[in-house]
């Protein structure tokens, strides 16, 4: 019977915490894999950031190797990303796909958002 308790008890917190983090930290994952043409479907699209081109990567083989495609064709809740086909049999379902964003590009961003902000902020003093 104690050991019960401690089960509920550990399933109440573990159902818990995955409820509060829900909406945090969401990646796209692999939905399907065409294997024959090295297309991985993801479901993540214009509405994440998986744009025409962007670099797409995913981790295979218990994160031990890196492979990275291109997105193809994509629709606000879908993307396809083209891998080589000898890396399209090794992705698996539920795979994170995660985008590639190189230092230069963040730099940019940071750069974006920094004019955005001044502008704002001439834009409050004027007013």
């Amino acid at each position: 019977m104690r050991k019960i308790k401690v089960f509920l008890v550990s399933l109440t917190i573990l159902v818990l915490a995955a409820t509060s983090f829900e909406g945090i930290a969401m990646a796209a994952q692999v939905a399907w894999v065409n294997e024959s043409s090295g297309r991985v479907h993801i479901n993540g699209g214009k509405n994440d950031g998986y744009e025409l081109g962007t670099i797409v990567c995913f981790f295979i083989s218990s994160r031990e190797e890196l492979v990275c495609g291109i997105v193809k064709s994509t629709s606000n809740s879908e993307a396809v990303v083209k891998v080589e086909k000898r890396w399209g049999k090794k992705i698996l379902k539920g795979t994170e796909a995660m985008l590639y964003v190189e230092e230069e590009e963040k730099e940019e961003m940071k750069e974006n958002e920094n004019k955005e902000d001044k502008e704002k902020m001439e834009e409050n003093e004027e007013i």
